[in-house]
């Protein structure tokens, strides 16, 4: 009892002596060490965040893109979905869907034949996807309107008209791909061939939707593509995009009680894997300069301890000739670091979630991957914090126990 009443009282008499200090320390160099603390917190975030807003950017590109909220694919070793019709009447005016759509997209050649003679002509294999046309494109699970770059949508009465991604026609910036059509521009006129067959097509309209896949791809009406093919019902895959992705997984399992079960069935969480696996591998680089991060601001914590001490030993030594006792005087300087490493932890979360983030979401990052806005996540601000704070107090207690244990002589006189 004798021993938790004296580290009570230790601690009371710390508290007093770090708020006196501050409180009657000089007021510049308070607001550079917590400046300073801010900006090495703000590093800690920042970090996290561009690479949780780069996975969030390569995710939100494939749902939008590529998957949808939720999506139907045959079963193994199945060609098509025969009851593609059935399935789109039966559930376009569930409360839950925004749009649905029937994918349809074959293998093909394309051809960029230039100067026509067959000496210079570019081929490049692609799938080319039919696209819903009707109300300008808007019916269209893809939105692809507003990504294109050059020329314009594919509309309901083309005939013979082709768009295409930029990663395909080559010429739009740095390609991922090192194969495409070597620089296709619109009203150029590409040859597509299937079976032996061909069939020339102008090019009406370039997007790019930084979704590497999809830039790949071509698009022509459906109802083209259905003809050119001889395929007027099934579809390779339908694609559902909801209001809200949190109900993915109802309408999955009501596609199954529908008995649709017989088909691949999933929803974007289970498409995204890959996304997954390489949200972890951020994390972990996230971790590793979270952590060297932690260091830097102990390290600076020690420093303007070490400093102070060195500067007010004196001081120091009258507290412990006075009767002052020397825990007390040490939780003292921990206090103050804590007190440090809490404001610029504060302050650093507030520039971050108000005003740098605020600022992105205005000018997203343009990377080749995804418009990038930097996500602060409740882990990742969680664990900066613990680490943050634990640099804190270990970078203040070190040089605190190191100096005010020496002898109160060695204070006073050195």
């Amino acid at each position: 009892m004798k021993k938790i009443r004296e580290i009570q009282n230790d601690f009371h008499m710390a508290f007093f002596l770090a708020w006196k200090s501050i409180q009657r320390g000089n007021k510049a160099s308070l607001i550079l060490v917590v400046g300073i603390m801010m900006i090495v917190f703000l590093n800690l975030l920042f970090t996290d965040a561009i690479f949780a807003g780069i996975t969030a950017g390569m995710n939100k590109g494939k749902i939008n893109y590529q998957f949808g909220e939720v999506v139907v694919e045959p079963a193994a070793g199945g060609d098509y979905i025969k009851k593609a019709d059935e399935i789109v009447e039966k559930f376009k005016d569930d409360f839950r869907v925004e749009k649905v759509s029937q994918i349809l997209e074959f293998g093909v050649t394309l051809v960029n034949q230039k100067e026509k003679d067959g000496r210079d002509e570019k081929r490049q294999p692609a799938f080319l996807m039919g696209m819903d046309t009707g109300n300008e494109g808007r019916n269209f699970v893809f939105d692809m309107a507003p990504k294109i770059v050059d020329g314009r949508m594919l509309r309901d009465d083309d005939r013979g008209k082709i768009i295409l991604g930029t990663e395909l026609a080559g010429g739009y910036g740095v390609s991922v791909f090192p194969d495409d059509l070597g620089g296709v521009k619109v009203g150029d006129k590409i040859l597509v061939e299937r079976g032996g067959k061909s069939a020339e097509f102008q090019v009406v309209g370039i997007f790019k939707t930084k979704n590497f896949d999809m830039d790949m791809r071509a698009f022509v009406p459906e109802k083209e593509l259905r003809r050119m093919v001889g395929l007027y019902s099934g579809a390779d895959r339908i694609i559902f995009r909801l209001k809200d992705k949190k109900q993915a997984k109802s309408l999955v399992a009501d596609l199954k009680k529908a008995g649709y079960g017989k088909y691949d069935i999933a929803d974007w969480e289970e498409k995204l894997l890959l996304g997954a696996a390489i949200s972890k591998s951020f994390e972990m680089i996230g971790t590793i300069l979270r952590i060297i991060g932690s260091l830097v601001a102990g390290l600076v914590i020690f420093i303007i301890i070490f400093v102070d001490i060195v500067n007010n030993r004196r001081q120091v030594g009258i507290l412990k000739a006075m009767g002052v006792r020397q825990n007390s005087i040490i939780y003292s300087y921990v206090f103050r670091g804590l007190f440090y490493a809490l404001l610029g932890s504060l302050f650093g979360y507030f520039l971050m979630n108000y005003g740098i983030i605020g600022a992105f979401r205005k000018n997203p990052l343009d990377m080749p991957m995804a418009d990038v806005v930097p996500l602060l996540k409740e882990k990742a601000l969680l664990m900066s914090v613990i680490f943050f704070i634990t640099a804190g107090i270990v970078g203040s207690a070190v040089p605190a126990y190191r100096e005010i244990r020496k002898r109160i002589l060695t204070l006073l006189y050195h």
